[in-house]
């Protein structure tokens, strides 16, 4: 077992609490080591590097990963949120999201920025059908179908995700955000964590996918572990999505990642057709 995911399972049974406690198993991760490897600096590949470090307790600590962070901030804040190339017009849902979960995961100093990252959810991400889309970036217009009659499954999975984190930080929490956060994932069970509306079929092709950690691309593992986060795991419209999980676990007691396309410079936590012990411990973590 690797290192980092050893300090998981102390930080869960309660063993370890602190910085100085975990340094030893992070500087003893072959997984972490991975992860503070160089590579080549841009918006997108800071952010699937940082969103992978995420996943690590207490990495923030680390000055590298302080560095990389801030240099994300400082190259996607564009005034109202977050976007890949820093210009307010080519401000995408999903990307915003992820930018502002990553830099509140990983303590990003200056909240006002992080702030507006949120603030842009609250005001432009909509959470039920047919409803008006009032940003006018030429982004949103362009790419997907990120504000169309039906608002992208991925932006709204993402941008919960945000207001979630969001919530659990003090200073960023306000009745406005409880509000959409709720109305976010109770739009989420309507659909049954992962159905379409109109069909008995999963939202995307990817969803189903067993993958950590989590991309653009959303699935089961992440959505339900947002749901649990907000205590609603034990909704009757998350229990077919929980069965569907257990079905895939190995007479082993582990699961196994699946294929998928891994950006530029991903690091793998599992490696396919042997035992997942990340993606293991969060499923474990997540129904148990």
């Amino acid at each position: 077992m690797d290192a980092a995911l050893e300090l998981k399972h102390k930080i869960k049974e309660q063993l370890i609490s602190t910085f100085e406690e975990a340094k030893p198993y992070l500087d003893g991760s072959t997984v972490f080591q991975n992860l503070l490897a160089d590579f080549e600096i841009t918006s997108l590949n800071l952010l699937h590097r940082l969103l992978e470090i995420s996943e690590i307790p207490f990495s923030y600590n680390y000055k590298k990963v302080q560095v990389w962070r801030d240099k994300l901030a400082e190259n996607t804040f564009c005034g109202e949120g977050f976007s890949l190339s820093g210009k307010k017009d080519d401000l995408l849902a999903c990307y915003n999201a992820m930018i502002t979960s990553v830099l509140i995961i990983l303590r990003y100093e200056n909240l006002e920025q992080v702030q507006q990252g949120i603030n842009w959810i609250l005001k432009y991400q909509n959470i039920k059908r047919n409803s008006n889309n009032l940003w006018k970036g030429k982004g949103i217009l362009k790419y997907g179908g990120c504000m169309k009659s039906t608002p992208c499954y991925i932006g709204v999975i993402k941008s919960m995700i945000s207001l979630s984190e969001a919530n659990r930080k003090g200073e960023l929490r306000s009745h406005e955000l409880n509000a959409k956060l709720k109305n976010g994932l109770e739009y989420i069970l309507e659909h049954k964590v992962y159905k379409r509306k109109s069909a008995d079929i999963p939202i995307t092709k990817d969803i189903t996918k067993f993958t950590y950690p989590f991309t653009y691309k959303t699935n089961l593992i992440e959505i339900l572990r947002l749901l649990k986060a907000n205590d609603l795991l034990n909704d009757n419209r998350c229990d077919e999505s929980k069965r569907f999980i257990l079905k895939k676990q190995k007479e082993d007691g582990f699961w196994r990642v699946n294929s998928f396309y891994k950006p530029k410079f991903w690091v793998d936590f599992d490696k396919p057709k042997e035992k997942a012990e990340w993606i293991s411990f969060e499923i474990n973590e997540m129904l148990h």
